[in-house]
Protein backbone atom coordinates (compact mmCIF):
# COMPACT_ATOMS: atom_id res chain seq x y z
CA UNK A 1 0.00 0.00 0.00
CA UNK A 2 1.53 3.55 -0.77
CA UNK A 3 1.17 5.99 2.05
CA UNK A 4 1.28 9.85 0.84
CA UNK A 5 2.66 11.67 3.98
CA UNK A 6 3.20 15.06 4.91
CA UNK A 7 4.11 14.32 8.61
CA UNK A 8 5.16 11.32 10.88
CA UNK A 9 4.09 11.25 14.63
CA UNK A 10 5.78 8.80 16.56
CA UNK A 11 6.13 6.91 19.20
CA UNK A 12 9.14 7.46 21.63
CA UNK A 13 10.19 4.62 24.07
CA UNK A 14 10.20 1.46 22.31
CA UNK A 15 10.52 2.69 19.25
CA UNK A 16 13.30 5.49 19.01
CA UNK A 17 14.39 5.05 22.69
CA UNK A 18 15.29 1.79 23.65
CA UNK A 19 13.31 2.18 27.18
CA UNK A 20 12.24 -1.12 27.82
CA UNK A 21 14.81 -2.69 30.28
CA UNK A 22 14.75 0.99 32.25
CA UNK A 23 11.08 1.31 32.44
CA UNK A 24 10.12 -1.89 33.56
CA UNK A 25 12.53 -2.08 36.57
CA UNK A 26 11.17 1.44 37.61
CA UNK A 27 7.57 0.08 37.09
CA UNK A 28 8.39 -3.25 39.13
CA UNK A 29 10.17 -1.21 41.89
CA UNK A 30 7.19 1.18 42.06
CA UNK A 31 4.52 -1.64 41.98
CA UNK A 32 6.37 -3.52 45.15
CA UNK A 33 6.55 -0.08 46.88
CA UNK A 34 2.51 -0.30 47.33
CA UNK A 35 2.47 -4.11 47.71
CA UNK A 36 2.05 -5.69 44.03
CA UNK A 37 4.42 -8.08 42.14
CA UNK A 38 4.51 -7.24 38.50
CA UNK A 39 6.06 -9.01 35.57
CA UNK A 40 6.96 -8.04 32.60
CA UNK A 41 4.00 -9.29 30.08
CA UNK A 42 1.37 -7.20 32.77
CA UNK A 43 3.67 -4.26 31.65
CA UNK A 44 3.35 -4.43 28.51
CA UNK A 45 -0.08 -5.23 28.75
CA UNK A 46 -0.54 -1.90 30.11
CA UNK A 47 -0.17 -0.30 26.38
CA UNK A 48 -2.60 -2.54 24.78
CA UNK A 49 -5.12 0.19 25.84
CA UNK A 50 -5.16 3.65 27.18
CA UNK A 51 -1.68 3.31 29.63
CA UNK A 52 -2.86 6.03 31.98
CA UNK A 53 -6.42 4.05 32.28
CA UNK A 54 -4.50 0.53 32.52
CA UNK A 55 -2.35 1.24 35.34
CA UNK A 56 -5.29 2.88 37.79
CA UNK A 57 -7.49 -0.54 36.47
CA UNK A 58 -4.07 -2.75 37.29
CA UNK A 59 -3.25 -0.53 41.00
CA UNK A 60 -7.86 -0.34 41.33
CA UNK A 61 -7.28 1.42 44.63
CA UNK A 62 -6.66 5.07 45.28
CA UNK A 63 -4.48 5.84 47.96
CA UNK A 64 -1.94 2.81 46.49
CA UNK A 65 -1.81 4.67 43.05
CA UNK A 66 -1.40 8.21 44.63
CA UNK A 67 1.36 6.33 46.13
CA UNK A 68 2.59 4.96 43.49
CA UNK A 69 2.27 7.83 41.24
CA UNK A 70 4.46 9.46 43.68
CA UNK A 71 6.99 7.07 43.49
CA UNK A 72 7.32 7.64 39.80
CA UNK A 73 7.46 11.15 39.86
CA UNK A 74 10.32 11.10 42.70
CA UNK A 75 12.27 8.81 40.88
CA UNK A 76 11.47 8.65 37.65
CA UNK A 77 15.32 10.60 36.32
CA UNK A 78 16.84 7.92 39.02
CA UNK A 79 16.14 5.39 36.81
CA UNK A 80 16.30 7.49 33.24
CA UNK A 81 19.60 8.58 33.64
CA UNK A 82 21.16 5.67 35.90
CA UNK A 83 24.11 4.11 34.75
CA UNK A 84 22.45 0.02 34.77
CA UNK A 85 19.81 0.50 32.43
CA UNK A 86 20.11 4.79 31.36
CA UNK A 87 17.88 5.50 28.19
CA UNK A 88 19.50 5.48 24.80
CA UNK A 89 18.29 5.90 21.60
CA UNK A 90 18.49 2.47 19.32
CA UNK A 91 21.82 3.15 17.31
CA UNK A 92 20.21 2.86 14.35
CA UNK A 93 17.37 5.62 14.96
CA UNK A 94 19.97 8.32 14.47
CA UNK A 95 20.74 8.14 10.54
CA UNK A 96 17.36 6.90 10.22
CA UNK A 97 15.46 10.43 11.43
CA UNK A 98 18.58 12.56 9.67
CA UNK A 99 17.38 11.11 6.31
CA UNK A 100 13.99 10.86 7.19
CA UNK A 101 13.92 14.14 7.75
CA UNK A 102 14.63 15.90 4.86
CA UNK A 103 11.44 14.53 3.46
CA UNK A 104 8.95 14.72 6.46
CA UNK A 105 7.46 16.92 9.25
CA UNK A 106 8.90 15.07 12.40
CA UNK A 107 6.62 14.66 15.55
CA UNK A 108 6.55 12.74 18.80
CA UNK A 109 4.06 11.82 20.85
CA UNK A 110 4.72 10.28 24.19
CA UNK A 111 3.33 9.34 27.60
CA UNK A 112 6.91 9.88 28.96
CA UNK A 113 7.78 13.03 30.21
CA UNK A 114 8.62 16.26 28.23
CA UNK A 115 12.08 17.04 29.67
CA UNK A 116 13.32 13.31 29.82
CA UNK A 117 12.62 13.02 25.69
CA UNK A 118 14.22 16.27 24.75
CA UNK A 119 17.37 16.24 26.83
CA UNK A 120 17.78 12.38 24.96
CA UNK A 121 17.31 14.47 21.85
CA UNK A 122 19.70 17.38 23.14
CA UNK A 123 22.32 14.88 23.50
CA UNK A 124 21.99 13.28 19.86
CA UNK A 125 21.91 16.71 18.47
CA UNK A 126 18.74 15.97 17.05
CA UNK A 127 16.21 17.96 18.63
CA UNK A 128 16.08 20.36 15.66
CA UNK A 129 14.71 17.63 13.74
CA UNK A 130 11.36 17.80 15.60
CA UNK A 131 8.42 19.79 14.90
CA UNK A 132 6.53 19.20 17.90
CA UNK A 133 7.23 16.78 20.81
CA UNK A 134 4.34 16.60 22.77
CA UNK A 135 4.91 14.41 26.07
CA UNK A 136 3.28 14.02 29.51
CA UNK A 137 2.06 11.42 31.90
CA UNK A 138 -1.58 12.91 32.00
CA UNK A 139 -2.14 14.05 28.06
CA UNK A 140 -4.02 10.98 25.97
CA UNK A 141 -2.58 10.16 23.07
CA UNK A 142 -5.41 10.83 21.42
CA UNK A 143 -5.20 14.55 22.57
CA UNK A 144 -1.61 14.82 21.66
CA UNK A 145 -2.14 13.25 18.28
CA UNK A 146 -4.95 16.17 17.44
CA UNK A 147 -3.10 18.87 18.85
CA UNK A 148 -0.44 18.07 16.52
CA UNK A 149 -3.00 17.78 13.67
CA UNK A 150 -4.06 21.23 14.58
CA UNK A 151 -1.01 22.93 14.83
CA UNK A 152 0.78 21.69 11.55
CA UNK A 153 -3.18 22.17 9.68
CA UNK A 154 -2.43 18.77 7.73
CA UNK A 155 -5.36 16.03 7.45
CA UNK A 156 -5.32 12.65 9.09
CA UNK A 157 -4.40 10.70 6.17
CA UNK A 158 -1.90 12.69 5.52
CA UNK A 159 -0.39 11.59 8.65
CA UNK A 160 1.56 8.04 9.71
CA UNK A 161 1.89 7.33 13.27
CA UNK A 162 5.01 4.94 13.81
CA UNK A 163 4.58 3.07 17.44
CA UNK A 164 5.36 -0.55 19.21
CA UNK A 165 2.05 -0.97 21.31
CA UNK A 166 -1.07 -2.11 20.46
CA UNK A 167 -2.85 1.08 22.20
CA UNK A 168 -1.57 3.39 20.26
CA UNK A 169 -2.48 1.53 16.94
CA UNK A 170 -6.02 1.55 17.88
CA UNK A 171 -5.85 5.55 18.85
CA UNK A 172 -3.94 5.94 15.45
CA UNK A 173 -6.88 4.09 13.80
CA UNK A 174 -9.63 6.17 15.40
CA UNK A 175 -8.10 9.06 14.75
CA UNK A 176 -8.19 8.28 10.82
CA UNK A 177 -3.78 7.88 10.68
CA UNK A 178 -1.88 5.47 8.78
CA UNK A 179 -0.11 3.38 10.55
CA UNK A 180 3.24 1.77 10.66
CA UNK A 181 3.61 -1.01 13.27
CA UNK A 182 7.35 -1.18 14.50
CA UNK A 183 8.25 -4.78 16.05
CA UNK A 184 11.51 -4.12 17.84
CA UNK A 185 9.36 -2.64 20.75
CA UNK A 186 7.58 -2.86 23.61
CA UNK A 187 4.44 -5.06 21.74
CA UNK A 188 5.42 -8.83 20.18
CA UNK A 189 5.08 -8.94 15.94
CA UNK A 190 2.01 -10.73 16.97
CA UNK A 191 0.17 -8.85 19.23
CA UNK A 192 0.91 -6.15 16.74
CA UNK A 193 -0.91 -7.64 14.02
CA UNK A 194 -4.02 -8.10 16.00
CA UNK A 195 -4.77 -4.08 15.96
CA UNK A 196 -4.11 -4.40 12.37
CA UNK A 197 -1.81 -1.88 11.44
CA UNK A 198 -1.35 -0.90 7.83
CA UNK A 199 2.23 -1.88 7.00
CA UNK A 200 4.96 -3.24 9.84
CA UNK A 201 8.60 -3.18 10.04
CA UNK A 202 11.35 -5.22 11.50
CA UNK A 203 14.42 -3.08 11.58
CA UNK A 204 14.94 1.14 10.90
CA UNK A 205 16.03 0.23 7.23
CA UNK A 206 12.72 -1.50 6.67
CA UNK A 207 10.72 1.39 7.95
CA UNK A 208 12.52 3.64 5.82
CA UNK A 209 11.39 1.48 2.50
CA UNK A 210 7.82 1.84 3.70
CA UNK A 211 8.19 5.15 3.54
CA UNK A 212 9.64 5.61 0.65
CA UNK A 213 12.79 7.00 1.81
CA UNK A 214 16.21 5.45 0.15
Amino acid sequence: MRIKTKLIIFDFDGVLADSFDTFYPFMRDGMKKIGFSFTKNQYRNLFIGNVHQELENFINDRQKLSAFLKFRKDNYDKYYYGDKNKVNLFPEALFFLKKISRKYILTIASSGYQKNVEDLLETNKIRELFGLIIANTSTTKENAIKEILKKFKVKPKEVVMVTDTVGDLKVAKKVGLKTIAVTWGFHSPKLLKTAKPDQAAGSFKELAQKLKVH
